[in-house]
């Protein structure tokens, strides 16, 4: 995911990591310093604590994640995972019935104005566009359905704005139980690899202008076609 751009409209570059695969999920700038709480990095990336499903916001998103853990705070930082087939599984089947054939948009934008308030430029929204997805996808590998919502996805498409939010909101909650939920506790080297077509994840909160939490990811993108849900 590319480094915001600064209040005057410049691009802030982070060069810590030079393989354009390799994502870097720190609170590090390119000098190894901890970033400052009001550097436009610290707000951006501050919606990596809500939950969300790797690369939602584009058309061709993403299939399996790998996080590496190189530096870990003392306290705080780890990652939740939700398990989003067995929310499905769980749903009453009236709300099942609900979701067929929903479609929501999705928006890298919608979820960084959530938490930290980045607000992103003309060039930014124009690089990176909203993507539509169906609430509920069928695995290709298991056949077993899942939901695809989380943080990224604004809104509903065709259902009004505020009724669209509220089903998402109350979906999330429902696949954000204890009882679908997997907390990882990060020790140095840690390699976690996930599959976003069927889980939601999220870092918990930890003292960032005071210790570093140095973490790196590469992510797959799904090439093929979405099997439509059932």
């Amino acid at each position: 995911m590319a480094d915001p751009q600064d209040k005057s409209g410049r691009a802030v570059v982070n060069t810590r990591v030079r393989h354009r695969e390799i994502f870097d999920i720190s609170n590090l700038d390119q000098d190894e310093k901890i970033l400052d709480e009001n550097d436009a990095r610290s707000a951006y990336r501050l919606g990596n604590q809500l939950w969300h499903t790797d690369s939602s916001f584009r058309q061709k998103s993403a299939t399996w994640s790998m996080l590496h853990a190189r530096i870990i705070p003392p306290a705080g930082g780890d990652t939740e995972f939700a398990d989003t087939r067995a929310a499905y599984d769980a749903l009453p089947d009236a709300m099942k019935k609900k979701l067929e054939g929903l479609i929501a948009e999705h928006s890298i934008w919608h979820s960084r104005a959530k938490l930290g308030g980045y607000t992103p430029t003309e060039e930014e929204l124009r690089l990176r566009p909203p993507a539509r997805h169906r609430v509920v996808r069928r695995h290709p590998g298991s056949g077993r359905n899942a939901l695809y919502i989380a943080s990224h996805a604004s809104h509903i498409i065709g259902m009004p704005i505020e009724e669209g939010q509220a089903l998402l909101r109350e979906l999330i909650e429902f696949a954000t139980q204890p009882r679908f939920v997997y907390r990882h506790k990060w020790r140095i080297g840690d390699l976690v690899i996930w599959d976003n077509r069927s889980t939601m994840h999220r870092a918990t909160p930890f003292e960032a202008t005071g210790h570093v939490r140095d973490m790196r990811r590469t992510t797959i993108i799904d090439t093929r076609i979405e099997v439509p849900a059932a």
